[in-house]
């Protein structure tokens, strides 16, 4: 065997180089049951190498604690954020009208659908435009499904008493937005 530090012949069973003082441990090697030699710091003794402790694998107490904090943040978002859909689903869940025009505009939000329609004072006359599936998405969005399978998502800002609200973009027209009043 041969010290790899500085290609000097190393007799069988020495721990040292003994030309340059490498340390050398011998492992056996289970595929071919060949000696393998393993070279540590210069300056360690056999002695010093078997007084090292050996690796502790535990992790520091603030790494645990930083852990717990992110998991405990991480469940009051969602906490947070579920509370917050919910009280948007339920200031929304009612009809709201734009009455702007001769036809009245209805929007009728129920849990998950959506129907928006025209009335003009005559049953006959009145039309459904459509019904859209519909899902809170924050504190102040919801997402519409206006076509196929795609969802749209739309600010909601209400006004102080919930009692109207200004969606963006528009719903039912090309505008940046549009207006839904609540009348009991």
């Amino acid at each position: 065997m041969f010290c790899l530090e500085c290609g000097e012949a190393i007799p069988d069973g020495s721990v040292t180089c003994p030309k340059c003082g490498a340390v050398i441990k011998k492992d056996i090697d289970n595929s071919s049951d060949e000696q393998a030699v393993v070279y540590a710091s210069q300056n360690v003794t056999e002695q010093e190498i078997s007084q090292k402790p050996p690796l502790s694998k535990k992790l520091p107490k603030q790494v645990y604690i930083g852990i717990a904090a992110v998991v405990g943040i991480v469940i009051i978002f969602f906490i947070v954020n579920a509370v917050n859909k919910a009280n948007l689903k339920k200031a929304l869940v009612k009809e709201w009208y734009d009455t702007e025009d001769s036809i009245i505009k209805v929007l009728d939000i129920e849990d998950g659908k959506m129907e928006y329609r025209l009335e003009t004072g005559y049953s006959w006359m009145d039309m459904s435009m459509g019904t859209y599936d519909w899902k809170p998405a924050g504190k102040n969005k919801i997402k519409i499904k206006m076509y196929q399978d795609k969802y749209e998502t739309y600010t909601i800002e209400f006004n102080d008493d919930k009692t109207s609200f200004k969606i963006s973009p528009a719903i039912t027209s090309v505008d940046d937005n549009e207006h839904w009043y609540h009348i009991d």
